[in-house]
């Protein structure tokens, strides 16, 4: 009986040590762009991440070497994440760097993607619009964020065509 446990457990060992290399790497974290330990992401609560992508493969094994192996976790904060598409609708539409040369303030512009109002609930839909997503932008007026939206107290508003849904 004694061989047997003995004979089962040395058929097992194997496994078990094969088991415990697959999941002994980390993945790499990057947090708003920045290379970080697993220790530090982990510090980042649920209500501060406004974007979180996954990346494994060779493309992630190319951009951060084989520390990559286990995958790439970018993390966006919702302040980075804002400013991020700020910066980027500044460059791809004049009339928003335009509206936003004026001084306004964030808290007074309402964004709309794809007809859907942004607010602190579905703000990855903001945060989604890239160069790769972004199709147009227009203006809108408040009086139009009234009519349309229901939405009053704000001085502009931004509507974003996106091919994300």
């Amino acid at each position: 009986m004694r061989f047997n446990r003995f004979l089962l457990s040395l058929l097992l060992l194997p496994a078990a040590v094969f088991a415990q290399t697959e999941e002994e790497g980390d993945p790499v974290y990057v947090v708003d762009s920045v290379l970080v330990t697993p220790g530090a992401a982990n510090q980042i609560t649920p209500d501060q991440i406004g974007l979180i992508t996954i990346a494994k493969g060779r493309k992630a094994v190319l951009l951060y070497g084989a520390q990559a192996e286990n995958g790439v976790i970018y993390m966006e904060t919702k302040a980075f994440a804002r400013k991020r598409v700020n910066n980027f609708l500044k460059s791809v539409a004049p009339a928003y760097d335009s509206l936003r040369k004026t001084g306004i303030a964030d808290s007074t512009i309402a964004f709309v993607v794809n007809d859907q109002l942004v607010g602190e609930k579905n703000e990855a839909l903001l945060f989604t619009v890239d160069e790769k997503t972004f199709r147009t932008l227009e203006l809108v007026p408040a009086k139009e964020l009234e009519q349309k939206y229901q939405l009053t107290g704000k001085k502009a508003g931004v509507r974003i065509t996106s091919s994300e849904d």
